[in-house]
């Protein structure tokens, strides 16, 4: 064999195998249920910050049906999975959106969270709003919820950021129910400014649930600074004092979850309720609260007492409470959701 063939059987036989390799590197990513990242927003991130796999890794919802299928047969399981995923809409959002399980830092611990972001996002940089999840304990962000609250807003342009909170089902530590959890929601914060893809001066909280206990507790956390540009409050809590009057399995949760509630009740409860201390609050923070009037979960009391206290203290804010809804406003989706992108809209 002459010089000039072994050079062009090598070519060959090099180039089989680069493509032998890269085939087998995409059926492992496959068989993980990974898959490569679509732009730089999820290729620049701080070192607090680390990507844990692709939080949907379908390419549409016949394979999303069809994992569901083979996960579970039990048919009243992927019957509720149906009833909470709208073909269309995850069709188009998939194609829209990007969404990443993270892992992110806070006071040491390892805390898990979700990262989702517009697929065609340019060069300019995008406004942040930080989620902050209802539930308790075990509870996480679930792939329903990524897909009918976070990717419409990453649709519309935003970089969302969710912690799961510690003593979450991927998270360490202990959940406190609004203790040094709140901290898990600051440290989302701290690493939004450092997103190089992320506008440090648009950030906003949006919390639901528990989660607007959460949101209420950064706010004045953050009282003193000028990062967070405006916030959103569903069906959340704002006098935990109400709550175990009315509610005897929520005091027993709370007796549960938070440290020493035994021996300082009244300052544990105060805490977490920010009736008590509306006022420390930046009047320069507009603030959207919404809540169904026949919510049996949280009564709209909470928020009823909340607008009257961001009243008194000339805070501004809106407040949106529609008739015979419930804790997750279920006949009311479309409505709630187009009055927090206006309101994102007018306030980022």
């Amino acid at each position: 064999m002459n010089l000039i063939k072994r050079k062009v059987l090598l070519t060959i036989l090099y180039s089989a195998f680069c493509f032998n390799a890269s085939a087998t590197d995409s059926v492992s990513n496959k068989a993980k249920g990974e898959a490569p990242l679509v732009h730089q927003i999820f290729t620049q991130l701080p070192k607090t910050l680390s990507l844990k796999g692709n939080a949907l890794p379908f390419e549409n919802y016949q394979a999303w049906l069809a994992h569901a299928q083979s996960n579970n047969q039990n048919v009243a399981f992927v019957d509720r999975w149906q009833k909470g995923v709208n073909p269309n809409a995850f069709n188009t959002l998939i194609q829209q959106t990007s969404a990443q399980w993270i892992e992110h830092e806070s006071d040491g611990l390892k805390i898990s969270g979700v990262m989702v972001a517009p697929t065609n996002a340019g060069n300019k940089k995008l406004p942040v709003i930080i989620y902050n999840r209802g539930g308790n304990n075990k509870h996480n962000v679930s792939r329903i919820t990524v897909v009918d609250r976070l990717l419409p807003l990453a649709a519309q342009g935003y970089i969302v950021l969710a912690s799961n909170y510690r003593g979450s089902r991927f998270s360490e530590g202990e959940d406190e129910f609004g203790g040094k959890d709140v901290n898990d929601v600051v440290a989302l914060i701290d690493i939004a400014k450092q997103l190089p893809h992320a506008d440090s001066s648009k950030i906003a909280l949006y919390g639901v649930s528990r989660g607007g206990m959460m949101t209420w507790q950064a706010l004045r956390q953050l009282k003193a600074s000028n990062d967070i540009k405006t916030a959103i409050v569903v069906a959340g809590p704002t006098d935990l004092h109400y709550t175990t009057n009315r509610r005897s399995d929520m005091k027993a949760l709370l007796y549960k979850m938070v440290p020493d509630i035994e021996n300082n009740q009244e300052n544990a409860l105060n805490t977490r309720s920010a009736v008590k201390w509306a006022d420390e609050l930046n009047t320069k923070v507009p603030l959207l609260l919404i809540h169904g009037d026949a919510d049996v979960r949280v009564d709209v009391a909470h928020t009823k007492m909340a607008a009257e206290a961001l009243t008194k203290n000339k805070h501004p804010h809106k407040v949106v409470i529609y008739k015979n809804g419930d804790h997750g406003l279920s006949f009311y989706q479309k409505e709630m959701k187009a009055e927090i992108s206006s309101w994102l809209s007018s306030h980022m």
